[in-house]
């Protein structure tokens, strides 16, 4: 075999090879038990807590940790979801987002599932799941071409953005978009043009009003908080 002939085979060999890492490293919604650790070890990073039960999902909402997911002018809530409550961060991230894709689909999200705790999680759910801990969402898959486009080229932007990571699922048919709390509350300030205050031990809503010449009311109002209780290593928006 002549030199040149050597020579053009390792060139289209690296080529090839250089094709196949880009593919590899090409977001996707397939999912992956990478996608699975990475969400489950965001959550502990957090201190999130994993809800073993009807009891302790209703205690989150008291508490005003959890809250309701309700239908809206831009998505709706499936009548069969029975816990349709997250975290105030993954709240927002539905109300963005769903008024981004009215806008762009002309249709409404609708939610399938919010917090599930351990006890009532399907059969084939990983231990790992993060539903427990109210950090993640659901939603149905569109049957329109032009939604569903829209939909993934999102959900992928925002997954590079590191601030959502989103698996397409086949059985049944949905979108499962764990949030990343703290980075997707900062990320939303940023465009905002708004600043974050991250609680602190000895931090109170009064306290975080008097620093940022603000209100406990408009603090409220800026978080989606139902009672003027916050936890140590929440994000909130100052506005």
């Amino acid at each position: 075999m002549s030199r040149a002939v050597i020579t053009l085979a390792l060139v289209l060999c690296v080529i090839s090879t250089g094709a196949s890492l880009l593919a590899q490293d090409k977001a996707s919604l397939r999912g992956s038990r990478a996608s699975v650790n990475k969400a489950y070890q965001e959550a502990m990073d957090n201190d999130l807590s994993f809800l073993s039960s009807e009891k302790e999902v209703r205690r989150f909402v008291r508490l005003g940790i959890l809250v309701k997911l309700e239908s809206s002018r831009t998505y709706e809530v499936d009548e069969y979801v029975s816990f349709p409550y997250v975290r105030p961060e993954v709240k927002l991230f539905v109300e963005r987002f769903s008024s981004q894709h009215l806008s762009a689909c002309g249709e409404k999200v609708v939610v399938t599932s919010g917090t599930r705790p351990k006890n009532r999680q399907p059969p084939n759910a990983s231990k790992r799941s993060v539903h427990p801990a109210g950090m993640s969402v659901d939603f149905r898959v569109l049957t329109s071409a032009k939604c569903r486009r829209w939909t993934e080229n999102t959900l992928l932007t925002m997954e590079e953005r590191g601030v959502i990571d989103a698996t397409r699922e086949r059985r049944p048919p949905h979108y499962h978009v764990p949030v990343f709390l703290h980075r997707y509350a900062e990320y939303v300030a940023s465009r905002n043009g708004s600043r974050t205050h991250r609680v602190k031990r000895g931090d109170t809503l009064s306290r975080i009003a008097v620093l940022y010449k603000t209100s406990v009311k408009s603090l409220m109002k800026a978080n989606n908080l139902s009672s003027s209780r916050i936890r140590i290593g929440q994000t909130l928006r100052i506005q």
